[in-house]
């Protein structure tokens, strides 16, 4: 029996056989199939290994950092071809890929199936889906429009969080799919929330309100429980903070107007504090963001330096990756930044419109791969 798409070629070549259209019809269905054959052959993987590889600090020392690849639109998940959709595109041209505009926050999901991405520039979400390589969009939340998505963040019972800054609203969705399970009922007090991280052990739900200079404590159904702190720039206090992330005893606040990090204890106890205004190694001029690795280093973003510094929890300046630019490991104003599970790093590189990828690297001993590019050593 021959295959469907022979008995289509067939039934359609005497209708065409004498129409000025025969040459595009027979060369569309010979490019159609050679796209189905293409379609038993593996797949592209979503990040092609880099050649030469891309890593920090450079050789002779030992890699800690290697570049991965980036995520920009939909097409970077290299999809299979579908036998509809590629005679659609023979015939109509192809259809323009779903693509980043200003990523401010991303997350990806412990399981390693997906990553979420907050796009206030583009007033939607984005779900890229790595094993089925899909992708959708979420621009309206029970039929209200997102205004200024910032904040996202892993929930309960497979969810996720978001946050819509401009809205004043948090939204807890499914991770599968964005599907709306609940709007959380905030209070008054909660004037403009950018960021937020959940905290399982305790069902609590940390959140920065940036126009509040401080930090608001929520049950997981959005009741407040508490507040922490206030405006200034003691201990404990903040000025325009912007992100956070949960570690396993402490809270750690990019306190952004104040140019430095602070660790608090999740009653509200300051118990670290570093970053100071400057241009030297160790100084913090914009930090946006914050994460941390399963050895807990603090990866701080800085949207004025261009870059991501290494801290430990002393505050000590470890390693420092990117710099201005356009290329690989290079970034434009980034914003949020996410480790997942598997020690793989996720940045928004706000300004070039994607989120570029790259993986700490725990293994000691062994020989670094070799990088023909180089790398900064302190904030320019």
């Amino acid at each position: 029996m021959r295959p469907p798409y022979r008995l289509l070629v067939a039934g359609l070549t005497p209708l065409v056989r004498e129409s000025f259209l025969a040459p595009l019809v027979r060369e569309s269905f010979l490019a159609l199939l050679v796209t189905l054959g293409g379609c038993s052959q593996a797949q592209r993987p979503v990040f092609p290994e880099p050649s030469p590889p891309i890593v920090w600090p450079p050789a002779p020392a030992s890699a800690r950092i290697r570049y991965v690849g980036q995520l920009r639109s939909s097409d970077d998940l290299h999809p299979p071809a579908k036998p509809l959709e590629a005679l659609g595109s023979l015939l109509l041209g192809a259809k323009k890929p779903a693509r980043l505009y200003g990523p401010r926050a991303v997350l990806a999901l412990p399981d390693g199936s997906a990553v979420w991405i907050a796009d206030p520039g583009g007033r939607c979400l984005h779900r890229f889906d790595l094993l089925r390589r899909t992708y959708n969009k979420v621009t309206r939340v029970a039929g209200v429009p997102l205004l200024s998505p910032v904040g996202l963040c892993q929930g309960p019972d497979d969810s996720i969080y978001a946050c819509d800054s401009e809205q004043v609203a948090i939204y807890r969705l499914a991770a599968a799919d964005g599907r709306l399970l609940q709007e959380l009922p905030l209070s008054e007090d909660v004037r403009r929330p950018v960021a937020l991280q959940y905290r399982q052990t305790t069902d609590e739900l940390f959140v920065v309100d940036v126009a509040a200079h401080n930090l608001k404590v929520l049950s997981r159904d959005g009741r407040l429980q508490r507040t922490i702190g206030q405006r200034g720039d003691g201990p404990g206090e903040f000025n325009f903070p912007c992100d956070l992330a949960v570690d396993r005893d402490l809270l750690w606040i990019a306190d952004t107007g104040n140019h430095r990090i602070q660790g608090l204890t999740f009653a509200g106890a300051a118990r670290v504090t570093f970053g100071r205004a400057g241009d030297t190694p160790g100084a913090l001029a914009l930090p946006k963001s914050i994460a941390v690795d399963s050895d807990g280093h603090l990866y701080v973003v800085d949207g004025r330096f261009e870059n991501v510094q290494i801290f430990d929890r002393t505050g000590q300046l470890l390693l420092v990756f990117g710099q201005e630019g356009t290329g690989p490991g290079e970034f434009w104003l980034p914003g949020g930044i996410c480790i997942d599970a598997a020690d793989r790093i996720w940045v928004c590189d706000s300004f070039n419109g994607r989120i570029q990828v790259l993986d700490y690297l725990k293994t000691c001993g062994q020989a670094p791969p070799q990088n023909t590019t180089t790398s900064p050593t302190a904030p320019e």
